[in-house]
């Protein structure tokens, strides 16, 4: 590839790309999965710079996530797919990230060593270098500026974070006209173009990036190296951009993940330098420590911003629940007998299952055919017919599956403005009231609790299992729920949403009780949360699962309604109105 950073001249057969012929391309049709696309993108790389590019699919994610462009020398990788972008949406995504790798064939040079350099100075340096490449393909080929720039979304945030910093930088240097009021941008975007005679040159990205990186590193802000995802979607992994020597003790951190035991030497002490002890092979299990949690599932997050979700974006960690003393709770069931009575009388008589064709009826709503056509044949035959020639449909058993996924966020420490209690306290005298109607009721049941801090550790709380008696032990439990951390109610969600699908009920439902707004540490859009879990509640209804709210939020109702919509929200804010509470959802779920 050239190292001398001058841009092609345009190929002669075409005269150069410009607006209306990225247009053209972008409208041309043959799908938008890699397979369909292939012989486009090689006409199109073709057109850009007169030379076929070498186009391969990129392998599949082993774990599932969605896999970006890569490049590894000549050689282009692609995915098969971009998920969330499909159509014409898919298509001209597909040319843009095929548009940017060969910028990096055509204006990039050698690898970058990576040498001691930190995650976040890697990270930096790789987009300047995108922008680098970026800007000297549009001297040539200015029409490219209207494939990559409709990426380019992010906005100031209240409270920024590294990553969202970085998505703002990418869109300020290729929109020079982008106004963004934050210092270390500004100061990033005048280092940029001042080096603009350089641009030829990599190593001003080099030199960029590592300043940049030392003054954001002064500021404090997290950086997860390991998770962090290239902004916007069309750009490349930046591997390709790098060379990297790591021993094998690297590598092998790098896909470390708690374990909820560890293998040790049986005598307890550590392994010598040199050569192993005889005894090495005599081995212990030493457990984890109970307080801390174990991932057990990775879900996607919603991105109202870009309008498509983030892969394996949250990590949802189960952690034992504490015990508390369950004797306030039985009093409270003392004192609430009444209150319990009620309920019971409401949610007992529900008849929620499939319906049965009841034969041979004295009415109903249509004819039984064969009972009809016996009474005819009696009635001509001089024998007295049988009256009963109708069929009706009733539902006479309950088939019903209940989680109830309980908010135990640090909002729920604050007292209600109307009853004066603490709101935790409100959360858990409904659920142990809910628990003790449904048990009389005959209807499966669990209990879950949710709180989260930041995306990585979304955490969970089994309180009760559905084959579990709801006895001393899961009031326990409940009991010993403490509000803590941040409420990113969209991942909780959808694990709940996964235990209830693999029941084998006729009518599967999930009642959240919370308090408030969704909000965590790591994210200062207030609609951000909301609208995942929203996305996350939609989901869950296309795949037949019923989500309802209780709010105990006087004043959530417009989030509460556009998180589950208003018929699927109910508000408590006294223990006493728990009974018209669950008539109005029974209602819901048999009508």
């Amino acid at each position: 590839m050239p190292e001398d950073g001058a841009a092609p001249a345009a190929n002669p057969a075409h005269g150069g790309i410009g607006r209306w012929e990225v247009s053209s391309f972008a409208r041309f049709g043959g799908g938008d999965r890699f397979d369909t696309l292939e012989r486009q993108l090689a006409y199109f790389g073709t057109a850009l710079w007169g030379l076929a590019p070498l186009l391969r699919v990129a392998a599949a994610d082993p774990d599932g996530g969605q896999r970006r462009t890569s490049f590894s020398g000549p050689t282009i990788l692609a995915p098969a797919t971009f998920r969330g972008y499909s159509g014409a949406q898919g298509r001209h995504l597909y040319l843009a990230a095929l548009a940017h790798v060969q910028a990096h064939l055509h204006h990039g040079g050698r690898r970058f060593p990576a040498g001691s350099l930190k995650p976040m100075q890697i990270a930096l340096i790789s987009l300047i270098e995108d922008a680098r490449v970026e800007h000297l393909a549009m001297r040539g080929l200015p029409g490219l500026g209207h494939y990559w720039q409709p990426y380019h979304v992010a906005e100031p945030t209240a409270s920024p974070t590294a990553a969202s910093l970085m998505a703002r930088l990418a869109r300020a240097l290729i929109a020079p006209d982008h106004a963004d009021p934050d210092g270390w941008i500004a100061k990033a975007r005048r280092l940029f173009f001042e080096a603009e005679p350089e641009w030829h040159d990599p190593a001003n990205s080099r030199r960029i990036g590592g300043l940049l990186g030392n003054d954001l590193g002064q500021m404090r802000l997290q950086f997860d190296g390991l998770r962090h995802v290239v902004e916007p979607v069309y750009r490349d992994d930046n591997k390709g951009l790098w060379h990297f020597e790591r021993t094998g003790d690297e590598a092998a951190d790098d896909d470390a993940l708690p374990l909820p035991a560890r293998l040790e030497p049986d005598d307890g002490k550590p392994p010598q330098s040199g050569s192993p002890p005889d005894d090495a092979d005599k081995v212990r299990l030493t457990p984890i420590d109970p307080e801390a949690g174990i991932p057990i599932a990775r879900y996607p997050e919603w991105d109202h911003l870009i309008g498509a979700a983030r892969l394996d974006w949250t990590t949802l960690v189960e952690y034992q629940p504490a015990l508390g003393d369950a004797g306030p709770l039985a009093l409270l069931l003392h004192r609430h007998h009444a209150l319990l009575e009620r309920m019971v009388g409401v949610i007992q008589p529900a008849r929620i299952s499939r319906s049965t064709r009841l034969r041979r009826q004295p009415d109903g709503e249509e004819f039984d055919l064969d009972a009809a056509l016996t009474a005819t044949i009696d009635q001509r035959t001089g024998l007295t017919p049988d009256p009963r020639i109708y069929t009706r449909f009733e539902r006479r058993m309950r088939d019903l599956s209940v989680l109830l996924l309980l908010d135990g966020s640090r909002s729920t420490n604050d007292r209600s403005p109307v009853s004066g209690q603490r709101v935790l306290d409100l959360e858990i005298e409904a659920a142990a009231l809910l628990a003790r109607a449904l048990e009389r009721s005959g209807d499966l049941f669990a209990i879950r609790a949710f709180c989260s801090n930041k995306r990585d550790d979304v955490r969970y709380y089994r309180i009760k299992d559905f084959a579990e008696p709801h006895g001393a032990l899961a009031e326990q439990r409940l009991a010993g729920l403490a509000g803590e951390y941040s409420t990113r109610i969209g991942a909780a969600l959808r694990h709940a949403g996964a235990e209830l699908a693999l029941r084998q009920s006729y009518r599967k439902l999930l009642l959240v009780i919370t308090d408030g707004e969704p909000s965590d540490i790591d994210i200062a859009d207030r609609k951000y949360l909301v609208e995942d879990a929203r996305h996350a509640a939609h989901a869950l209804a296309r795949d037949g699962i019923d989500v309802f709210c209780i709010g105990l939020d006087g004043e959530g109702e417009n989030y509460l309604h556009r998180m589950f919509g208003a018929r699927r929200v109910l508000h408590v804010d006294r223990i006493e109105k728990l009974p018209e509470c669950a008539a109005a959802l029974y209602v819901r779920l048999t009508t």
